[in-house]
Formats: C-alpha cells, structure tokens, sequence
C-alpha cells in the first residue's frame, strides 16, 4: 500500500496540516516509499529469472503494468489540475468514503481466501499449507487454491496459457520508454498550465504578485512571458495545448498498450478497459485527494484474483509513476514543503523497504496462505479509513460550532 491514505490524515490530525498541504506532501512522502519497494521487487524479479524457472511467477505483472500507467498518468494530470480548486470538505468526504468502501471489499476477499485454504487443508490434510523454504509445497506457484476456485477461474481469465516462446511478453525497453516519456509530458504540462493559469491571474489582477516572474516562466518564455500572457489568443493556445498535449499522448499509448495485452497476451477486451478505467480513477484521485495508487491498485488487483504477493509487488510498480508524477507537478508549482518532506522521506525508505521484504517473506513460508498478505492490507486500509473518519466527524463539529 502506498501510505496515502495514512499520510494524509495523520498530517492533517497530528500535524495540524491543511488539506491542501497534506495532500502534496503526503505524495512526496509516498514516493520515496515506492522507489524502496521497486528495488526490492526488481531485486527478487531478477534473482527469479536467473533461476531460469518456469515454475516460479513473476513477481511484476507486467501486462497489468502496462495497462495501469498511461491512463494512471492522465489521471494525476487531471486531479492534481484541480485540487487547488477543489473544497477541502469535498476531499474529506471523498477521502472517507473510498477507503471505507475499499476496507470493506478487501477484508472480504481476505475472510474468501480464507475459508478456501481451510476448506483445502481439510480436504487434504497431506499437503501441508505452511512450508520453511522458498521451494515451497508442489503445484502452481501463483497460488494452492483448489483448481476449481473462483480466484483460480479468475486468474485463468485474466492470465491465460500462451505459449512463453512464441510472444515477448516480459518488460521491453520500449515499455520503458513509453512510460518515461509520458511522465515527462504530464509533470511538464501541469506544472506549465499552474503557472499559466496563476500568470494570467495576476494580469487580471486577482492573483498573487510575481506569478509571471516564477522561474519556470522565465526559464521557457523569458521576456516574452508578460506580451504573451497580456495577448488573450495567445494565452489561450498555451492553455489548450497544455491541457490536450498530455491527454492525447496518454491516450494514444493507452490504446497502444490495450491492444498489445489483448493480442498478445489474449486479455479480454472487458478486462483491458476494466483495468484502464480503474486506473484512470486512481490516478485522478492520488492527485485530487493523495489517496491512490496502492490504496486502491493493492485492492483491485487482489478482488481481479491476481496472487496476493504479486499484486503487492506490482502496485507498489505502478505507484511509483503515479507518485513521481503527483510529486513533481506539486513539486514545481511550489506545493511542497521540502523540509517535511526529507525527514518524513527518508523514514518511509526505510521502513520501505523492510515492509516489501516482509510481505516476500511471508510469500515463501506461508505458500498456501494467500489470505495472510490480503489480511495486511486490508488492515492498511482499515487504519487509513479509521483515521479518515476521525478527520470527517472533527470536520463535521466544526462546521456545526460555525
């Protein structure tokens, strides 16, 4: 879980923090989380394939990853774009109701998981669920669940038997690059129109003073910046061509990396939009609310049936570009408070990196037990959601004492 939904809160309750503050901040925060929990996960992707084993799943889903990013990143374009404007009660309220609605969705597929392993430990008590190596019990390393289970039927769909050697379908460089050049665009594009936007602001006279003379501004129009922002037709194509530049880009390659999961990988076509969409919301709410990426990648992945240590791994993958980017959008347009940040930064590496190793830990000696890594989740969400209510009825009293 990417700790948005903590970090938020706690900086609003604890650190006395307005909403507008704590949501950038809690991005940085996270940011620093999710390049930890990268390095873990590539570390162990690449000890995986220098096994040369087949039996051993990968610990990245990579088709899920490609179909998360781009529309994720039109997302944080979008809800960074207006969370300036938006009420802090809206983000509250929002707040509250999401991670309410995600605790309840995953303590469920935790207690499903659950009853599964024990309905299989009793039908065979001969294969043992709890195993001391990482060799683990036989049979199919994605999970023991019997071969008829709804998760198992699942992951068949969304995962199907395609032959390794007729397609490429493992992390390509021009996965890679796709990626980096979309972030690029969109913290490019954001960071641009919040300059626009507060330059013109300040011609109309209802904005803050030196808005025009930012150095993002003068580093891209120098003496041109004050004739071009007076200019209202030229004012106005700088503010289309940022606002389309990032939308379209990330809407070509979404369409691009859809049709390469479909055709390659053979994921339906439902399922491919499913994931798209998923994403785009998430995204629009890492950067509206600062609460996304794993709060809600962990979840979903886990309800789609994808392997508990897996879909860990791969949030924390895809939280890593939503948080760059939310983080560098706020970063550039002067919405972070750096020395929070560093400190908190540096804390959450750490502690990081020990949760991602953990959750491996679990996956080798507990083969069977996939509940028990949904379970930690779960309780991530549950703290988040406590707390978040907390915030709500103390807003709540305070608008009734107004």
């Amino acid at each position: 879980i990417g700790g948005g939904g903590v970090y938020v809160v706690v900086l609003m309750l604890v650190g006395h923090l307005s909403t507008h503050n704590a949501v950038p901040l809690s991005k940085a925060i996270v940011f620093f989380g999710a390049i930890a929990s990268l390095l873990v996960n590539l570390q162990r992707q690449w000890a995986k394939q220098g096994t040369c084993s087949r039996t051993e799943p990968a610990v990245i889903d990579i088709d899920a990853c490609r179909l998360v990013v781009p529309a994720a990143l039109i997302g944080t374009f979008l809800g960074v774009s207006y969370n300036h404007t938006a009420k802090a009660s809206t983000i509250i309220v929002v707040l509250t109701a999401l991670l309410c609605f995600m605790t309840f969705m995953v303590f469920r597929t935790a207690w499903k998981q659950y009853c599964e392993e024990m309905s299989a430990l009793a039908g065979d008590e001969t294969t043992p669920l709890i195993s001391g190596t990482s060799g683990g019990p036989s049979g199919d390393a994605r999970g023991d669940l019997p071969s008829g289970g709804s998760g198992s039927s699942m992951l068949a769909t969304l995962q199907p038997d395609v032959d390794a050697k007729s397609v490429d379908r493992g992390l390509r460089t021009i996965d890679v690059a796709l990626s980096l050049v979309l972030m690029v665009v969109v913290v490019f594009s954001g960071v641009l129109r919040f300059h626009i936007h507060a330059c013109r602001a300040e011609h109309e006279g209802h904005g803050l003073a030196g808005s025009c003379a930012h150095p993002v501004m003068r580093a891209l129009f120098g003496a041109r910046t004050g004739p071009w922002m007076h200019d209202a037709a030229t004012a106005s194509l700088l503010v289309h061509s940022v606002m389309s530049l990032p939308l379209w880009s990330c809407l070509v390659i979404a369409v691009y990396c859809g049709a390469f999961v479909h055709r390659v990988s053979l994921w339906s076509a439902e399922k491919v939009v499913l994931y798209q969409v998923i994403a785009l919301t998430t995204g629009l709410l890492a950067g509206l609310v600062g609460v996304g990426g794993g709060l809600i990648f962990s979840p979903f992945f886990l309800l789609m049936g994808m392997e508990p240590s897996i879909a860990v791994a791969t949030s924390s993958t895809c939280v890593l570009f939503t948080s760059s980017s939310t983080t560098m959008q706020y970063l550039f347009t002067d919405r972070v408070i750096m020395s929070l940040a560093s400190v908190y930064g540096l804390v959450t590496l750490i502690a990081s990196y020990a949760g991602t190793s953990l959750v491996h830990v679990l996956q080798d000696r507990f083969k069977g037990r996939r509940s028990y890594i949904t379970l930690v989740v779960a309780l991530g969400v549950g703290l988040s959601a406590v707390l978040s209510l907390a915030k709500f009825v103390k807003l709540m009293i305070g608008i009734e004492a107004t």
